[in-house]
Formats: structure tokens, C-alpha cells, sequence
């Protein structure tokens, strides 16, 4: 009888143990991504960050409180999961960073939103009750409240989730570069979901727009967002003058660095980054 009154959110438990603990007579029964107990109202999710290399490579991750998952490749739970909130089924999660290694329990999840797809795994977005949001972004949030309360409910969820770094605009973006957009870094969890035109400063649809957006390692993130480089039309790097050699030399920037591809509707954003954010 699977039951989770016993586990503590933020233990680490491995299948054997939840298997004998639930009764099974094997964690076979329970060695899939996603686990639906018969005969109960539970969809347990076994979310592994950085899968094996001959496994499908689902980008999946936490960031903040957010959870980023990606269903199966065959579909075989989208439509219970989706409907999960309607039929009163909870939906909990067992994360860990690498495989071969226990899973951190981490309580229920609530589904925030989703993508349903045929021709790829289908996109879900949930926020992990155990875990508090970053309090800085919602300070962030407030500050727009105004502007919030203009917009429907689909398109302010979306652009708050946006904010988070997590959601559509994090996924519309990983779906347009794949990988950092300088370095070709293809490590996604680690890359960092940056606006070429600042979220404070941007439109409502421009806080979206994917094209106002790079992927970036989490340094040239930093470096982009401070104003310390920018990209030229034809995507060639521009490092300020106020960067010593050594200093440029530390954080292994160089002259011949550029965007992989500059899309013509990024165009009129890395105008804007290079007249009014770079230094």
C-alpha cells in the first residue's frame, strides 16, 4: 500500500527501500519515471537531472521552486497527468541531481501549466510546495502589479513564471538555441535564461518573446545582464573597454567570441542592449 505519511520531505530514499516500504516485491514495480499505484488517487514522479547517456535525455530540473519536467516519450501518462488536479489525484516527486544515487523526497507538487505535444515529450511545470520561491523575484513582481492586473490570467501566470526563469519563456528559449548561444555549451540546467531587453523594461509581450532572449552560461549571463558585453548585427562580441586583459583572461572571454545564429527579430533587441545596457 503505497503511502507517504512515514517519508520526510528533504530525506533521501532509493527504490529498494520505498519498494519494500510500499510492499512491492521488487522495485522493478516502481522503476519507471512515472509511477500510478493501482487502485490509488497517487502519480509518483522519479525525476533523474543528469540521466545516463544511453537514456532518452528529458531536460528536466529544479530551479527555485519550480520544477521543470518533461513527460514520456510515448505519452502513456499526459492525459492523467494533465487532468490530475480534476480527479483529485496528488502528484509527488522524488528528485536527484545524478543516477545511481538516492532520490531526495520532495513532497507534492502543483501543476502551474503545460504544453502538450505529439511530436515530442510533452512539457509540464509544477511548483514544489516544500520550496520557497526567491523572495527577490517577487519583490521584482510587486514593483509590476499595475501592469499585471492588465493582462488575462493565462498571460499573467505566464509572465510571472517568465520572471522565475522558469516556464514558457525558459522553454520557448531552449527550444530556439538548444545550447548556450556563444559557447554551444549544451548543459541545460545550468544555463541561465537571459532577457536582451530587461524584464523591467520590456512590454508585456516583449517579457515573452523569445527572441528577446539568449541562453547563456551562467558568466556571460552575468556579464550580459550588467552591461559588461553585448553583440554586435553580425552577433561578434563586444567586451568593455573597462575589462582589463586579465580580467578578460580570467573569465576566458576573447575577441572572437560571437552568437551562434542572430535572428532577425533578435535584431532590434541587441540594438536596445547595446544603446542603453551596455556600459
Amino acid at each position: 500500500m503505497v503511502h507517504f505519511e512515514t517519508l520526510q520531505i528533504g530525506s533521501e530514499y532509493d527504490r529498494p527501500f520505498l519498494s519494500d516500504l510500499w510492499g512491492y516485491k521488487s522495485y522493478a514495480a516502481i522503476s519507471r519515471g512515472v509511477v500510478t499505484p493501482s487502485g490509488s488517487k497517487y502519480i509518483i514522479l522519479f525525476v533523474t537531472r543528469d540521466k545516463q547517456n544511453s537514456l532518452t535525455q528529458y531536460n528536466d530540473y529544479i530551479e527555485g521552486n519550480q520544477l521543470f519536467w518533461e513527460g514520456e516519450e510515448k505519452h502513456g501518462s499526459d492525459k492523467r497527468i494533465t487532468n490530475a488536479a480534476y480527479n483529485g489525484d496528488e502528484i509527488h516527486l522524488f528528485y536527484r541531481v545524478i543516477h545511481r544515487s538516492p532520490f531526495t523526497y520532495h513532497g507534492q507538487l502543483e501543476m502551474t501549466d503545460h504544453r502538450l505535444r505529439q511530436d515530442a515529450p510533452s512539457v509540464f511545470f509544477y511548483d514544489i510546495k516544500s520550496l520557497q520561491p526567491t523572495p527577490d523575484l517577487f519583490d521584482d513582481l510587486g514593483a509590476h502589479q499595475e501592469d499585471l492586473q492588465s493582462l488575462s490570467e493565462t498571460e499573467r501566470l505566464s509572465v510571472i513564471k517568465s520572471r522565475m526563469g522558469q516556464g514558457i519563456f525558459r522553454y520557448d528559449l531552449i527550444r530556439l538555441w538548444g545550447k548556450c548561444a556563444v559557447t554551444g555549451l549544451d548543459l541545460i540546467p545550468v544555463l541561465k535564461a537571459s532577457h536582451i531587453k530587461p524584464w523591467r523594461l520590456s512590454t508585456n509581450r516583449e517579457r515573452l518573446d523569445p527572441y528577446n532572449g539568449l541562453l547563456l552560461t551562467p558568466t556571460l549571463d552575468t556579464l550580459f545582464d550588467a552591461g559588461y558585453i553585448s553583440f554586435r548585427e553580425d552577433g561578434r562580441i563586444i567586451i568593455l573597454d573597462d575589462l582589463s586583459t586579465m580580467h578578460s583572461a580570467q573569465l576566458y572571454l576573447d575577441e572572437t567570441m560571437q552568437l551562434k545564429e542572430v535572428f532577425p527579430d533578435t535584431q532590434g533587441y541587441l540594438s536596445y542592449h547595446r544603446d542603453h545596457i551596455l556600459k
